[in-house]
């Protein structure tokens, strides 16, 4: 989400309020009925474990699931402290390749990092979760920018890459999913399919080389449900081309896991209608990772314009803040994201959950009443996704994430 600060022109559109956007217990076989449904059910859960190779990099054993809580170092920080029940299987952090300079590439990597959305520092976090899975968000955006995909497929920054991969190295036997390029569908980004493409490839290639079995890729789409704020650009962002995720896949041989941004998963958060909805763009994310046989990290979910803290729910285009209880805002999308992810369990194995108190963030601040590009709300309306913030919405986390048979639980 960091690159979302390079937005511009592209802000206005996306969140104006404008119609102008469009917005293990033993089986009796010989039982009951319900006994014969936990057969099935449970013959079904076989069938779906077995649909991804056993050879596939850094899956969790036993068809079980994989926690990051991020994005930056002090909101984990801060969770650690509020939740100590949480022994962390997975941080997420960020850093950017934007330099063929290897001495000031990869910022928060060596040196302590602050895009205005909280410090960020591999080190101070990595410290404090010495056996944490590490998710990265490798940014490379090119809005009001140079092209750093063309420098990155051409070599210029090779250089750059090769003190990445002494990096991830050194990390080892930490895991670590890199997310290169995350969000490449997102209009925010200013990628293109074929330049992003052989960026990809490019940072893959020079990882495969070193034969890395602690670090597995990212392809990570936004699934966002409005192309149309890319103007003359929309059809390469929309799910409703055919051929958009095919478009913009690198190839089996540099993807390793598949990722997906899930802020919403219907318009309960939009003050307008998108010309699709998140699901369609979800849904197809899934039957492209099935037919890849390749696992789903939802590598980006909060939920955006609610507030766990002061109990309210907005739109991501307006803060205007209307009082909700604990009981609904669980019920309106914490719940449906774990429904979703329980269904979906073939194919998902991993959840990046953003625990962050976004509206004390300068990147992230947006007044009330205000809406987007207005200088008081330039990125949109965030809120407040701590999970801490209200006794029942934690308490409601801990009975999902503490679940030994479907969640790693770390040591």
């Amino acid at each position: 989400m960091l690159t979302k600060l390079q937005l511009t022109g592209l802000i206005g559109c996306l969140l104006t309020v404008s119609t102008s956007c469009a917005g293990t217990k033993p089986i009796d076989v010989g039982g009951n009925h319900a006994d014969k449904t936990s057969v099935a059910s449970a013959v079904n859960d076989t069938a779906k474990a077995a649909l991804l190779p056993a050879h596939t990099k850094l899956l969790p054993a036993d068809n079980k699931l994989l926690l990051f809580v991020g994005q930056d170092s002090d909101t984990i920080a801060q969770y650690q402290q509020a939740i100590p029940q949480d022994k962390l299987e997975g941080v997420t952090l960020y850093t950017t390749l934007k330099t063929a300079d290897a001495n000031v590439a990869l910022p928060a990597v060596y040196q302590s990092a602050d895009w205005n959305s909280g410090e960020v520092s591999f080190s101070k976090t990595l410290s404090k979760a010495p056996k944490a899975a590490l998710a990265i968000g490798l940014a490379f955006d090119s809005c009001n920018d140079v092209n750093h995909s063309e420098n990155i497929a051409s070599g210029a920054y090779d250089a750059s890459i090769a003190k990445l991969a002494d990096y991830l190295t050194s990390l080892a036997p930490r895991q670590v999913f890199l997310r290169i390029g995350y969000e490449f569908d997102g209009p925010w980004n200013c990628y293109s399919p074929s330049s992003y493409k052989q960026a990809f490839k490019r940072v893959a290639s020079h990882l495969n080389k070193r034969n890395l079995d602690n670090v597995a890729t990212v392809w990570q789409s936004a699934a966002w449900p409005d192309p149309t704020i890319a103007g003359d650009n929309r059809a390469q962002y929309s799910f409703n081309n055919k051929n958009h995720l095919n478009d913009w896949y690198p190839g089996d041989e540099y993807v390793d896991w598949i990722g997906v941004s899930v802020f919403y998963r219907d318009l309960k958060q939009w003050a307008y209608t998108p010309p699709y909805t998140p699901d369609f763009a979800q849904q197809q994310i899934l039957q492209f990772a099935r037919h890849k046989q390749k696992p789903i990290l939802i590598a980006e979910a909060a939920p955006q314009a609610y507030r766990t803290g002061a109990l309210t729910h907005s739109y991501i285009q307006k803060n205007t803040q209307k009082p909700i209880s604990a009981e609904q805002l669980w019920q309106d999308w914490y719940q449906p994201l774990f429904d979703f992810i329980y269904a979906n369990q073939d194919v998902i194995r991993a959840l990046a959950y953003i625990n962050t108190h976004w509206e004390t963030q300068g990147m992230w601040h947006c007044a009330e009443d205000a809406s987007p590009p207005n200088d008081d709300c330039r990125n949109g309306n965030w809120g407040d996704s701590r999970v801490q913030a209200n006794p029942y919405i934690q308490q409601k986390w801990l009975e999902q994430i503490s679940n030994p048979q479907k969640w790693i639980q770390a040591e």
